[in-house]
């Protein structure tokens, strides 16, 4: 018997309680709220059962997903982890990077796994790139939206997060640490709703970063420049192509010079799904000791930091400390 606690009953836990349902992985499912009848609806709609609090469940779940409010992970995380929950943890990991720090302690004393919810890794346009990442040059990022009715924070903390957090499993898989070397960002228009950022890393890895929550259409792609190809992925279709250049020359025909290249386009066959499911069903691997997380509670942790020193740059701050290899 392998029971999960959701806690929180918002949006994000409502779509894992759904994942849930879906995956049909959990034995048992226990959705927890401080709002009894928003967890009750939700549970009740998908076929589960609500808790009436943490103390009420605490030694009744093997496993957590802990959706909350980010201001709130600590006094839900810490709990679960002195009693080795395992835990998968909504970005970030705190809303304060102090708050974080505090629950890796708790965590480095538990014998719990943590994995931390930054769902594009399960993206599987996002896990083909990553294959392309030991040869990776130079790589673009562009996440930009409409604006929403559900912002988190500034474009860098809700939006770009999920590319910085990218940027750091491209420099771990190329070159073993996510150091970084130079920064340097800025808002654009004078507003915390479009942030552009420059990055080196310590390997040499290079990368553009744009966010924007004042976009026109909603895009999501990262272009991974290498030696021999160039690699798209688009996250919102979940689609990848490689391009590479067999030949490119300027002709005279008929007194008209032209510009000519021949190429190939590669399209790989993706295994899609939705990331959550995906994520999900990973977490149950975790739990069940098949697999390690994918995101730890480090590269959380790494995540959150590189976010505060981009914020820092873009704010004309003093210059933030380096990040740790």
């Amino acid at each position: 018997m392998t029971t999960l606690g959701v806690f929180g009953a918002g949006a994000m836990g409502a779509n894992h309680v759904r994942a849930a349902r879906a995956l049909r992985e959990w034995d048992d499912v226990i959705v927890v709220d401080v709002d009894e009848d928003k967890s009750r609806a939700v549970a009740e709609r998908n076929g589960f059962r609500a808790g009436e609090d943490m103390d009420d469940v605490l030694t009744s779940i093997d496993a957590a997903i802990v959706a909350v409010p980010s201001d709130v992970h600590e006094q839900v995380v810490v709990p679960l982890l002195r009693q080795n929950i395992d835990v998968l943890l909504e970005k970030p990991v705190a809303a304060e990077l102090d708050a974080a720090e505090r629950i890796a302690e708790v965590a480095a004393t538990s014998r719990s796994k943590v994995l931390v919810g930054h769902v594009e890794r399960f993206n599987s346009a996002v896990s083909e790139l990553l294959s392309w990442a030991p040869g990776a040059q130079h790589v673009e990022f562009r996440r930009v939206s409409p604006a929403g009715g559900r912002a988190l924070g500034d474009v860098v903390s809700d939006l770009m997060v999920h590319d910085l957090d990218l940027l750091l499993a491209i420099a771990r898989s190329r070159d073993g640490h996510d150091g970084i070397k130079n920064l340097c960002a800025q808002w654009s228009a004078n507003s915390e709703e479009m942030c552009s950022t420059l990055i080196e890393t310590d390997g040499g890895l290079t990368s553009t970063v744009v966010a924007s929550r004042m976009h026109q259409m909603k895009d999501r792609k990262i272009i991974l420049t290498c030696s021999d190809a160039v690699i798209v992925a688009d996250m919102v279709r979940q689609q990848v192509s490689v391009h590479r250049m067999d030949r490119v020359e300027f002709t005279d025909e008929g007194g008209f010079v032209r510009y000519r290249q021949t190429g190939s386009t590669e399209i790989p066959f993706l295994d899609n799904g939705e990331p959550l499911q995906r994520e999900q069903r990973h977490f149950y691997q975790v739990v069940s000791g098949e697999a390690e997380p994918i995101v730890s509670l480090a590269d959380g942790l790494a995540a959150m930091r590189l976010v505060e020193q981009v914020r820092c740059a873009a704010s004309h701050c003093a210059k933030a400390p380096a990040l740790a290899s």
